[in-house]
């Protein structure tokens, strides 16, 4: 009798799990279903921008969108069975759900960030092949179209874009001024105003490209001298979002039945997310300090 008791009661339980997951998704899908599209549709733009204009992979926005939802589905399902269902698995598919729809978002910012930096470090050598073919005799657009062929990707890529808009009808005022917008750095949009001004004004082009290498060379140099005065904070920033799990693993290893009651009593789960939320504020802050603008 007892044994039959407590089978309906596991049934019941299961039961009203399963329609507090309904209600829930239900109620999702009714209330945030409009302002879902419209950030599916603001999402969608971001991409486009980011992929086919600043990175020029040519990469369909919707292939971003398909491994957004497969990551969601397949991190939600991560998080619901760690925990084996119930409450607590609900907490963790949402959560691990939400992760899984910030990482693509997460890797394309990373791989803009990481074209950024390689367009900084050839900017130098850019200009100064360019001020090379000037010199040699060559027209400023047949000196781009040099560094189109001979200069190093991402650099090559950005330049041979913009002579190709030239060639396509834009004028090359226009397709300098698309290129500074495209890539985002202010040191190229120094570069491109500075030969939109010459073009209007006049002069000894080599001298001025020779300025200008000059005058970016001294703003990285200013740039990289902060990032070593600020070495030492931002590696305070990441061992700060790291100490968190190391501690965590010596208390599991030495204190287990202590630690494994922070996952499974109220009180702990309290103290772990107040943990959380202030090391991640601790860790934004830092490093939001230590982002110095030259």
């Amino acid at each position: 009798m007892m044994h039959l008791l407590l089978d309906m009661m596991d049934r019941t339980t299961m039961a009203i799990n399963s329609g507090f997951i309904f209600v829930m998704v239900a109620s999702a899908v009714f209330l945030g279903l409009n302002p879902l599209l419209l950030h599916m549709k603001r999402k969608e733009n971001e991409y486009d921008d980011t992929l086919n204009r600043v990175l020029l992979l040519g990469i369909p926005p919707k292939t971003i969108f398909l491994l957004t939802t497969v990551s969601v589905f397949l991190f939600g399902f991560i998080g619901f069975s760690l925990f084996r269902g119930g409450m607590r698995g609900i907490v963790a598919m949402f959560l691990m759900g939400a992760a899984g729809f910030m990482l693509p978002t997460v890797i394309v910012r990373y791989l803009k960030r990481k074209r950024q930096e390689k367009l900084e470090d050839q900017l130098v050598g850019g200009i100064q092949s360019l001020a090379s073919g000037v010199r040699a005799g060559l027209t400023l657009v047949q000196a781009m179209q040099m560094v189109s062929r001979d200069a190093p990707a991402p650099l090559r890529q950005e330049f041979s874009h913009m002579i190709r808009e030239y060639e396509y009808g834009l004028s090359l005022d226009q397709a300098m001024d698309k290129a500074a917008s495209r890539i985002g750095l202010p040191n190229y949009r120094l570069l491109f105003s500075a030969l939109l001004t010459h073009r209007e004004r006049g002069g000894n082009l080599g001298e001025t490209l020779d300025d200008i290498a000059a005058s970016i060379r001294e703003i990285q140099r200013l740039e990289g001298r902060v990032q070593t005065l600020t070495a030492q904070g931002r590696a305070t920033a990441k061992w700060l979002g790291a100490i968190p799990l190391f501690v965590l693993t010596f208390l599991y290893l030495t204190l287990t039945e202590d630690t494994v009651a922070l996952f499974k009593e109220p009180v702990g789960n309290v103290i772990l997310a107040i943990v959380f939320v202030f090391n991640v504020i601790s860790f934004f802050w830092i490093r939001k300090i230590m982002d110095i603008d030259v």
